[in-house]
């Protein structure tokens, strides 16, 4: 599943909105948030975000899906990180949730681990082959934080089967993150979508769009700052 990922800067992400119709230009919104090299999932951070009910605004929501109502600590133990396409309109996490509260997160890239011969995991760095912003598909909550009196956005990545490329490196469980590419943004981000339109989008996307590599081991080492440029770099 997908649990590591890189995020851009203010100045990338800027480029999400490039296409934004001149007359839209002015409401445009964008929140401050941390960039990382490397993050992972298990840290809750706060990432770059569009949610649909209101697509000109990045703002940041929490990696880690926690329903409206409901308390961290009741969901702790739930791995909520990730969502099934396959099980997200049964599931009652998020079946509520999916038709109306669809949203993006931005990145640069997301790591996976490849299982080898000797049962070790050697990780690898995705990424678009054109270097732009990937986005993926994502549902999420408006949930309240009531030991901090605010409303926030918590977020799970939606999952589908993998393409050939993901098969490959994620060759344990083959699944791959559920990727908005650019001229797919605006659909994704509409409140109208069925049922059946979200279930035919839900199969691996094609290959040719993604590339990877191996990269450092230190991702998985405890003790060790992997939140640096050297986490996506090729070994």
């Amino acid at each position: 599943m997908c649990n590591r990922v890189a995020t851009p800067n203010q100045d990338q992400a800027k480029g999400y909105f490039d296409k934004v119709e001149p007359d839209l230009r002015d409401l445009v919104k964008m929140d401050k948030f941390v960039s990382y090299f490397h993050a992972t999932a298990f840290t809750m951070p706060l990432l770059p975000f569009v949610g649909n009910d209101d697509p000109l605004h990045l703002t940041t929501a929490m990696w880690k899906f926690i329903p409206e109502r409901a308390t961290l600590e009741a969901y702790k133990p739930y791995d909520t990180y990730n969502a099934k396409a396959e099980e997200i309109f049964d599931k009652r996490t998020y079946k509520d949730y999916i038709l109306p509260k669809r949203g993006l997160l931005l990145l640069t890239g997301f790591y996976e681990g490849q299982e080898q011969p000797d049962k070790t995991s050697q990780p690898f760095y995705i990424y678009p082959q054109d270097g732009g912003l990937l986005t993926l598909g994502c549902v999420y909550s408006d949930w309240y934080n009531k030991e901090e009196d605010k409303q926030v956005k918590t977020f799970s990545i939606i999952t589908t089967a993998a393409n050939e490329l993901m098969a490959e490196i994620h060759n344990k469980k083959k699944r791959m993150p559920l990727i908005i590419p650019p001229e797919r943004r605006d659909w994704w981000l509409s409140k109208d979508l069925s049922k059946a339109e979200l279930e035919n989008y839900f199969v691996p996307f094609p290959d040719g769009y993604l590339q990877a590599h191996k990269v450092s081991r230190n991702l998985y080492k405890r003790g060790v700052d992997s939140n640096t440029i050297e986490a996506q770099m090729a070994v």
